[in-house]
């Protein structure tokens, strides 16, 4: 796996050897190419983290800061060697933890964009964006992005969803807090 753009581009990631599923390459250009013009000077959060490669493409686009939250021991060692291998330590946090009790600990107002790509056999989704705005950590123009299975049910958190894509057994989708908030 590489960073597919900005100033890291080209650079190899580690990935974990445990049980985690990497967004694809390809995958991965299709969300930054909907959200590239939001990232510059950004705060991201980046929950189940994984390699980290979601976040680091944020960093690689000019995000500020990132933060990357997982439960995974060996996960947070592959962030952390990613991290280290690209000389990016000043701009990021790492957390072992698990997402909802993360997103319990937060500052409100605090996050312009929110990653999470949870495991797909979880289907958390809805419940993690529900806490995200229950516990108001994302600033009120910021958005929220999904990387779940095609046949997640995101029902309860549709009027939330501004663009959904399906890419083979992979949705997308970008969330934002909703025209009724």
């Amino acid at each position: 796996m590489h960073i597919i753009s900005g100033k890291f581009r080209g650079q190899k990631l580690n990935v974990p050897k445990a049980h985690i599923r990497p967004t694809m390459d390809s995958v991965r250009e299709a969300i930054f190419s909907m959200i590239r013009h939001r990232l510059d000077n950004a705060v991201v959060l980046d929950l189940f983290a994984g390699s980290g490669s979601l976040g680091i493409e944020a960093l690689s686009e000019e995000a500020k800061i990132c933060h990357f939250v997982d439960n995974s021991f060996k996960a947070i060692r592959c962030i952390e060697a990613n991290i280290n291998k690209l000389h990016i330590n000043k701009n990021v946090k790492v957390s072992q933890s698990s997402a909802l009790s993360f997103i319990n600990r937060c500052e409100s107002n605090y996050y312009d964009m929110i990653f999470i790509d949870p495991p797909y056999k979880s289907k958390i989704v809805a419940k993690i964006v529900d806490v995200i705005f229950e516990k108001d950590i994302l600033k009120f123009d910021g958005l929220v992005v999904a990387e779940c299975s095609k046949d997640e049910d995101l029902s309860k958190i549709k009027d939330k969803i501004i663009k959904s894509k399906i890419y083979g057994d992979t949705m997308i989708s970008l969330i934002s807090r909703g025209i009724n908030e």
